[in-house]
């Protein structure tokens, strides 16, 4: 039998949580190592922490940590590079591998270019590979999308439409797309930039540049989702009047022709889930999930399943389109 890939966490909020007890049950994987700021978890027993993991202490300096002598680098920190890029750089230098659920990492090469060389240039001189994912960015608006563009001779225009019921995933995403807000605090935060989903602009350029296409510009409309009635969870109730959560519209132009759109609503009650890509050309082509695709279960598979392609890549920052095809590994 092969030797685990020895795997460090650096991230244990929410996700970082829900995540453990994935990488736990893969018997290609083991965690060794476990890193967060938070001070009163240095020490903690991973194991009490995530119900995952037990024996493992968590590190709050990053050099105990790397005293594990992991392969791979699991980080569920931050959405932004330049909020990233200074808690991997000593851990690319350090020679680990780095898989990410920083949603500017997917696709940065045309948001951030200057900084997305820098880290490729860092992934390259240390002999490993860089890559960010998840469910949205990293598969279901970017990535399923492009594969489906295979069954088509032309391709005009692609719209995803990705229609989510918020009702069962954690507190933090329902906070961060706004249910409960009032609609004038709902447009206070979208002001402040605190509600948005971060990604759609990313995976309009990942599409484009498997389409071979250039976009002149993107544009991102946040609006509030209200309900006319009461909206009832576990331990929650949204009231008439109030955000049940977000809508959100990206859009891609070459010149003034739209041809890429998405359309991401996230809310709770959310009636009719789905997940849809319809492409026009040549021929039109769709496919859709009836019900949609549950965020957290579908972004801790997808990282865990990638992190054997992540070694088996070539060095440099990589994007889910240029590592080998992830699967659901053993």
């Amino acid at each position: 039998m092969a030797t685990p890939i020895r795997l460090l966490q650096i991230g244990l909020g929410p996700l970082g949580r829900m995540l453990t007890p994935v990488l736990s049950t893969k018997k290609s994987l083991e965690i060794v190592a476990a890193l967060d700021i938070d001070p009163t978890l240095t020490g903690t027993d991973l194991g009490e922490l995530a119900d995952a993991g037990k024996g493992i202490s968590i590190s709050g300096t990053l050099n105990d940590a790397l005293a594990a002598r992991p392969d791979v680098a699991v980080v569920t920190t931050v959405s932004e590079l330049d909020r990233l890029w200074p808690q991997i750089e000593p851990v690319i230098e350090a020679g680990i591998h780095i898989v990410s659920t920083c949603e500017e990492l997917s696709y940065p090469w045309t948001t951030n270019p200057e900084l997305s060389n820098t880290i490729d240039a860092a992934a390259r001189s240390h002999n490993v590979s860089v890559l960010g994912t998840g469910v949205n960015p990293g598969f279901l608006m970017d990535f399923l999308p492009s594969a489906a563009t295979a069954a088509c001779r032309r391709v005009d225009t692609v719209l995803v439409e990705r229609i989510q019921d918020a009702s069962s995933r954690r507190l933090p995403f329902r906070q961060k797309i706004g249910a409960g807000l009032t609609a004038k605090e709902f447009a206070k935060r979208t002001d402040a930039g605190k509600i948005r989903h971060v990604g759609l602009t990313e995976s309009a350029h990942f599409i484009a540049a498997k389409l071979g296409w250039t976009l002149d510009r993107t544009e991102d409309i946040v609006e509030p989702v209200i309900t006319d009635v009461a909206v009832e969870g576990d331990g929650w109730i949204v009231q008439p009047g109030f955000a049940t959560g977000v809508n959100q519209t990206g859009r891609g132009f070459i010149g003034d022709r739209e041809v890429i759109t998405f359309v991401f609503r996230a809310a709770v009650g959310q009636p009719e889930p789905r997940d849809t890509v319809t492409l026009k050309g040549d021929p039109d082509y769709v496919v859709t999930i009836p019900g949609g695709t549950h965020g957290d279960v579908a972004t801790c598979a997808i990282v865990a399943n990638a992190i054997p392609s992540v070694l088996a890549a070539l060095p440099g920052l990589r994007t889910m389109a240029d590592i080998p095809l992830v699967t659901c590994a053993p």
